[in-house]
């Protein structure tokens, strides 16, 4: 689901500065280019979600982050729920960094 954009954009402070904390100095480049992959134009705030979702679930593991990557650019829907939605007594119950995504999307809103 990824869309074509004539230039994706710049990492936001906050990814780049999680990766640089995750990963090794010489692994911070391969990782960069490997979030960046996943851009959506049409909404751009989409963009930093994703890629923080990314980062804190994937265990500070590059195989991770490249699996993770590829299925937010088939539908970045499905990492949602992969990072921000648990099951509990059988409900799909949104966990407490998808409340906090929510929250700083509709904050960026605002401004």
């Amino acid at each position: 689901m990824t869309k074509p954009a004539g230039t994706i954009p710049e990492l936001s402070q906050r990814v780049a500065a999680l990766i640089e904390k995750m990963f090794s100095a010489a692994d911070v480049p391969q990782i960069r280019s490997m979030i960046r992959e996943f851009h959506w134009a049409p909404q751009p705030l989409i963009d930093e979600r994703i890629h923080l979702d990314i980062l804190e679930i994937c265990d500070g593991k590059m195989e991770k982050v490249r699996e993770l990557v590829d299925l937010a650019k088939i539908d970045w829907r499905d990492l949602i729920m992969v990072a921000e939605y648990v099951v509990t007594e059988g409900k799909i119950v949104q966990n407490t960094r998808g409340q906090m995504r929510l929250a700083e999307i509709a904050m960026k809103k605002k401004i």
